[in-house]
């Protein structure tokens, strides 16, 4: 086997393992009790500015934060106790909370209705 093809099989590696590792991440993260600042029923929304998925979510976060009470974004790189307190690996993540306790984790880029069903659960 070639050096050439060794080190496109660990490119591959990476690539394959660091998503993989933060999905197991926040899917560990739910049903977890938080104790930070931010509680009772909220939906909080971990960005960057320098994301591209974050820039195209920002707008509609905003939009729904004046239809729906409870929504908090935090900035990682402004907040990094925040963002470590709920060990976020990878932006955009939002974290759907109800008294406290995680109740849901969505990594990636979501569409504006199922941010409306994510908020629908805290009702």
């Amino acid at each position: 086997m070639s050096w050439i093809m060794i080190v496109l099989l660990l490119v591959a590696s990476f690539l394959i393992l660091v998503p993989m590792l933060s999905y197991l991440s926040a899917k560990r993260l739910v049903g977890r009790k938080i104790d930070s600042k931010l509680n009772g029923n909220r939906m909080l929304y971990f960005y960057s500015q320098n994301c591209s998925p974050c820039r195209a979510m920002t707008p509609i976060v905003d939009r729904l934060a004046g239809q729906y009470e409870g929504i908090v974004k935090v900035d990682v790189r402004e907040d990094p106790e925040t963002s470590r307190t709920f060990n976020i690996r990878a932006t955009p993540t939002l974290v759907l909370m109800k008294d406290n306790v995680v109740t849901q984790v969505a990594l990636g880029a979501k569409t504006e209705s199922q941010m409306e069903t994510m908020l629908k659960k805290l009702a």
